[in-house]
């Protein structure tokens, strides 16, 4: 009887200056020596609290760096819970004058590619972005993948919503006239900071993107709206390959904790996976150095009662606000 093969996956991307877009979480443009660094740190508590709590799934990091180009502190935890390297150039990057933003994210669609010749059709996998923390198993979710092909985040749904500099309404447009027909339901934004795949999925997604991508370059040459990002394009062949569930819902939300906006609420501790766009310099850099000085995750009631503290999730204190505010200082006069 064939083992399922399960795979948990993030990346790094580094941008050059020339190529660099913006990434407004950080206020900073992908090439900047900062940017940099906080991902490399960010990498500690992701793979180590997704390890923790799966620790028969195969872990994967992929980047355009080389081993040798990475931080040691990094290289030594990826040996200590076996995490793969996977050196992997962008092929699918857009055009240099492309939507402002994210312009690494179709990096997504080259790892997917390369997936596909290691994974079996009934194998899974989940891409999950690494200002995550993960604090309970992911049997469930990884179950509901091998069932229905996919899980996805269902993030917006009000057709009249922009989203990246489209709306969903025109998204829907996109659609019909890619493919000649309408959606079977209104088209949908699946967040793109986790998407589970099962092998086969991977295989249909892999066939489908070329075709929607040249569209999609044929639209911008025509000036209409275009699919700007990895998670605009996931959402389309989603519906075009009936992958569509909110099956990943119930196990990951984008939880906001900045002054500006704020949408934790009391429970949301319990979810298995906490993106945590805003804590990337703040949160998960003070949870980085917690790990690094401990060594790993020695005492879980310890850990989330300290992972709580610094990352606001379900309440932020002033004690934090404080404390976000020191180190956002001390990083822009490099003392971090």
């Amino acid at each position: 009887m064939h083992q399922h093969n399960r795979y948990i996956i993030t990346w790094f991307y580094q941008e050059s200056e020339e190529e660099a877009s913006f990434y407004p979480q950080m206020n900073r443009k992908g090439s900047s020596a900062l940017a940099h660094s906080i991902y490399m740190k960010i990498q500690v508590p992701f793979f180590l609290t997704f390890h923790h709590y799966n620790p028969d799934a195969r872990l994967l990091f992929f980047t355009n760096l080389k081993a040798r180009q990475l931080p040691g502190f990094l290289l030594r935890m990826f040996e200590q819970i076996q995490v793969e390297i996977v050196t992997l150039p962008y092929i699918s990057r857009p055009p240099r004058d492309w939507y402002g933003c994210w312009q690494n994210q179709f990096y997504l669609f080259d790892i997917l590619r390369w997936m596909q010749r290691k994974m079996n059709p009934t194998d899974s996998l989940i891409v999950c972005d690494a200002d995550c923390l993960c604090r309970k198993s992911l049997h469930g979710l990884f179950e509901s993948i091998e069932r229905d092909g996919s899980a996805l985040y269902e993030f917006i749904t009000r057709p009249e919503v922009r989203v990246n500099g489209i709306r969903l309404e025109q998204m829907q447009e996109l659609y019909i006239r890619t493919y000649h027909e309408r959606p079977q339901q209104p088209i949908v934004y699946y967040g793109g900071e986790l998407v589970g795949l099962r092998g086969d999925a991977v295989h249909h997604i892999n066939d489908a993107f070329p075709e929607l991508w040249s569209r999609n370059l044929t639209y911008r040459e025509e000036r209409q709206p275009t699919l700007n990002e990895e998670a605009h394009v996931l959402s389309i062949l989603a519906e075009r390959l009936r992958l569509r569930n909110a099956n990943a819902n119930a196990y990951i939300k984008r939880m906001w904790t900045s002054p500006q906006f704020t949408n934790v609420v009391a429970g949301d501790e319990e979810y298995p996976i906490w993106h945590l766009p805003y804590e990337k310099k703040r949160g998960l850099f003070r949870l980085f150095r917690t790990l690094t000085k401990e060594g790993g995750i020695r005492n879980e009631e310890a850990f989330w009662e300290r992972a709580r503290k610094v990352t606001g999730v379900p309440h932020i204190t002033w004690g934090k606000r404080l404390c976000d505010q020191f180190i956002t200082l001390g990083m822009k006069f490099g003392k971090h």
